[in-house]
């Protein structure tokens, strides 16, 4: 079993984009983190955010003018709503899947389909003032990388198991989430039983569960760079037929694939 590089998805929630009006992105891809965003909430605004399966784990900070509340939420199983108030500028981290350093005292089972609120300066003394206090996002996710990086760099170090997770992770990717438990185990040498053992204690879900959330992903991906039919798109993301994209969308997302590139063409007016 050898381990290389491929490269992973963008893990994406669409609805930050389409249902706010400032949302900005910056991609990093250091230390585990996939990007950080950032979108303000105006006082008496109503937003309808939804948080939608990435296999990920979501740090976000609400800076009011009086405090500031953070989150840490996992992975949703379906689409449901965030814990966004009115009044408020979010400064979120999203991390790759896996590879987030939880809180102590918590573990991933604690936060998969949930939204916990937590102590904003767990990752760092007055880590939550200062990013409230920075001027704007790249700021504050300059701010939250310098905290970060030591303890990053010590939970870090890969045993055995970390290595395995790994190339699980990046075989789900390469397949597009369409290899089957049975040939990682033969690619492995180690058992199905194991195999879901590890990738479920570090990720709260199941390599099953992590595939459909892949292929989900890659389909929004595609959505929202190329036009396509449905029938090749389901082809292109490793579905079995466009019926069952479009049952596995709708669950995920809330939306038909037709009603979802209707919101994105309106976003685009």
């Amino acid at each position: 079993m050898k381990n290389k590089k491929i490269k992973t998805i963008t893990p994406v929630q669409p609805y930050l984009a389409l249902r706010t009006e400032d949302y900005k992105k910056l991609i990093t891809e250091t230390l585990g983190i996939s990007h950080f965003y950032e979108f303000t909430v105006k006082e008496g605004e109503q937003v309808k955010v939804q948080a939608v399966p990435d296999g990920s784990v979501d740090l976000l900070f609400g800076i009011g003018t009086k405090d500031v509340h953070t989150y840490i939420s996992g992975t949703v199983f379906h689409v449901k709503k965030w814990p966004i108030e009115p009044g408020r500028v979010y400064f979120g981290v999203r991390f790759q899947p896996g590879k987030c350093i939880l809180p102590r005292d918590l573990s991933i089972q604690d936060i998969i389909n949930d939204d916990l609120e937590i102590d904003g300066n767990c990752y760092g003394k007055s880590l939550a003032e200062e990013i409230a206090e920075a001027k704007n996002m790249k700021e504050r996710a300059e701010i939250f990388v310098r905290r970060y990086v030591d303890g990053y760099v010590v939970e870090n170090e890969q045993d055995a198991a970390g290595r395995l997770e790994e190339y699980i992770r990046n075989r789900i990717y390469e397949s597009k989430g369409n290899i089957s438990i049975g040939a990682l185990a033969e690619e492995t040498g180690y058992s199905e039983c194991y195999i879901r053992r590890i990738f479920g204690k570090i990720h709260g879900i199941s390599p099953k569960v992590f595939e459909k959330f892949v292929r989900f992903q890659n389909t929004l991906n595609i959505m929202e760079k190329e036009k396509i039919g449905l029938e090749e798109l389901a082809v292109e993301c490793g579905y079995y037929d466009q019926s069952h994209m479009i049952k596995d969308f709708k669950n995920f997302s809330g939306v038909t694939p037709e009603a979802y590139l209707n919101l994105i063409s309106e976003k685009q007016k």
